[in-house]
């Protein structure tokens, strides 16, 4: 895959922010996110959940949950 603009770049960060509300809901409802699916990779979800993943959002380890870090993300995305 080719290199992604800035302009791409800023979309994927931004779009992950108000993905992360959602994975926040589930993580506290259910104790960690959604594994993704075979569906996640065809729509290309993957790209936002590698993001979340490189940023420390979400943890490394399966079943992945919301550190930290990405509930303040998701808390910060709400106050807007």
């Amino acid at each position: 895959m080719a290199e992604r603009t800035k302009a791409e770049e800023a979309f994927i960060d931004q779009y992950t922010r108000k993905l992360m509300v959602e994975w926040a809901k589930q993580s506290l409802a259910f104790g960690s996110v959604n594994e993704p699916t075979t569906a996640d990779l065809k729509s290309g979800m993957m790209v936002y959940f590698d993001f979340a993943l490189s940023k420390g959002w979400l943890s490394k380890r399966e079943p992945h949950r919301l550190t930290a870090k990405g509930f303040g993300v998701a808390a910060s995305f709400l106050k807007r």
